[in-house]
C-alpha cells in the first residue's frame, strides 16, 4: 500500500506528461516482459513464465508479440529490472527535452555514485562485467545501457507505439474531462478502483499484501503517469524531484469496435479512427503514429474533418496541432443512435464525399 500525503500547495501541482516519456515507457515495457525475456541461454522464452508479473489484458496481448522482437543487445536494460518488478530511480530521470536521444544521454551520464547507491545494496556479491562497469561508471557499460534502450525502442516499442500512445492519450482525455467538470478532487477520486482519495491522502492498494509506504509531497506536487502495461500502481519518490505515481490506464479497446460502428458507417472507418485518436490533441506526426496511417493520408483526413467542422487546427512555428470541436466531442461521447442528426448539414455534405 502506498499513501501519498498532499498539502494544499500540492493540489495545484498535479500534472501529467503531455506524451509518453521514452525512459518510462522502456522501463514499464521491460518490466511487463520480465520473466518472459532472457533465460540463461540469452534467448526469448516465448510463453514460458519465470517470476512473471501480473499485467492487464492489453499488456498480455502486447507482450506475446513483443517478446519475439527481443534481441541480445537489450539484455543490459533487463538486468536493471528485478524479478519482482522493481527498477532503480536513475532509469527514469527527469528529462527537460522531448525525444529518445536527450533521455538516453541523461541516462548514460548518471553519476556513478548515484548508480552505486541505488544498485549496490540489492546486488549479489558476484555480478557480471556489465554491472561491474556500470557501478564503476565505465564508458563501455554506459554505452551498452544506452544502446539497449535505443534498440528496445526501435525493435520492441516502435511497432506498437501507435496503440500504446492511443491508450495513453485516451486516458489523458478522460482525466481532462473529469478535471474540467469536477476539479482535482474528482480527478484523484476516479483514477482507478484500487486508488482512494480522502483529503489529504491518496491511497493505492497493491495486488498483494506488503509494507505501507508513505510519501509526503511537501509542496513538490505529483506527476501522474497512466500506463497500459501495469496492473498495479508504482511510485517514485526521489530527493529533489517531483514524485511520480504510475497507475493502470483506463481501457479503451478501439480494436473491439463492432463492424456496425455507427461513426465508422458515417465517416468511413479510417476517418473515424482519426477522429477517435484526437480525444487528446495531437500534431500530424503524432496522429499518424497513433493511427498507423501515412503522413500524407493523415493530412488529407484532417483537412476533410476540419472542413466538416469536427476538428480545429492551430499552427505554431510550422507545427500543426489538431483538436476536437464540441460537435466532435458529442459524436464520440454517445452517438450510436441518431448520429447523423448531430452533424451540421454542411459537414455531412463534406464528409459524404469520402
Amino acid at each position: 500500500m502506498i499513501r501519498i500525503h498532499f498539502t494544499a500547495e500540492d493540489l495545484g501541482r498535479v500534472t501529467f506528461p503531455a506524451d509518453p516519456e521514452p525512459l518510462w515507457e522502456a522501463a514499464l515495457a521491460a518490466r511487463a516482459l520480465r520473466g518472459r525475456a532472457f533465460g540463461s541461454g540469452g534467448r526469448a522464452l516465448g510463453d514460458r513464465v519465470v517470476g512473471d508479473l501480473v499485467v492487464p489484458p492489453v499488456a498480455r496481448r502486447w507482450r506475446r508479440e513483443a517478446g519475439r522482437r527481443l534481441r541480445p543487445s537489450m539484455r543490459p536494460l533487463f538486468k536493471l529490472i528485478a524479478p519482482a518488478g522493481q527498477f532503480p530511480d536513475f532509469l527514469t530521470p527527469e528529462v527537460p527535452a522531448p525525444g529518445l536521444e536527450p533521455a538516453v544521454e541523461i541516462l548514460m551520464n548518471t553519476p556513478a555514485s548515484v548508480v552505486h547507491a541505488e544498485l549496490a545494496p540489492w546486488l549479489p556479491p558476484e555480478v557480471d562485467k556489465f554491472m561491474q562497469g556500470l557501478l564503476a561508471g565505465r564508458a563501455g557499460s554506459r554505452r551498452a545501457l544506452g544502446n539497449a534502450v535505443r534498440d528496445f525502442h526501435t525493435d520492441v516499442l516502435a511497432p506498437s507505439s501507435s496503440e500504446l500512445e492511443r491508450r495513453y492519450a485516451a486516458d489523458l482525455a478522460l482525466r481532462a474531462r473529469t478535471m474540467l467538470h469536477g476539479g482535482v478532487d474528482a480527478l484523484l477520486d476516479s483514477l482507478h478502483p484500487d486508488i482512494e482519495w480522502s483529503t489529504p491522502v491518496l491511497t493505492t492498494y497493491g495486488l498483494a499484501a506488503g509494507p505501507t509506504v508513505d510519501i509526503h509531497l511537501n509542496g513538490r506536487g505529483l506527476q501522474l503517469y497512466p500506463s497500459p502495461l501495469t496492473a498495479e500502481c508504482l511510485a517514485l519518490d526521489a530527493p529533489d524531484r517531483r514524485p511520480v505515481l504510475v497507475y493502470p490506464c483506463a481501457d479503451h479497446p478501439a480494436e473491439d469496435l463492432a463492424d456496425t460502428d455507427a461513426l465508422a458507417d458515417l465517416l468511413g472507418r479510417t476517418r473515424a479512427t482519426v477522429l477517435r485518436a484526437l480525444t487528446h490533441s495531437a500534431t500530424t506526426t503524432q496522429l499518424s503514429r497513433r493511427t498507423g496511417i501515412s503522413l500524407p493520408s493523415t493530412s488529407d483526413h484532417t483537412r476533410i474533418l476540419r472542413n466538416a467542422g469536427l476538428i480545429t487546427t492551430h499552427r505554431t512555428n510550422g507545427t500543426a496541432l489538431h483538436s476536437l470541436t464540441p460537435t466532435a466531442h458529442h459524436l464520440l461521447t454517445g452517438a450510436t443512435r441518431g448520429i447523423a442528426g448531430q452533424i451540421p448539414k454542411t459537414a455531412a455534405t463534406t464528409l459524404d464525399n469520402r
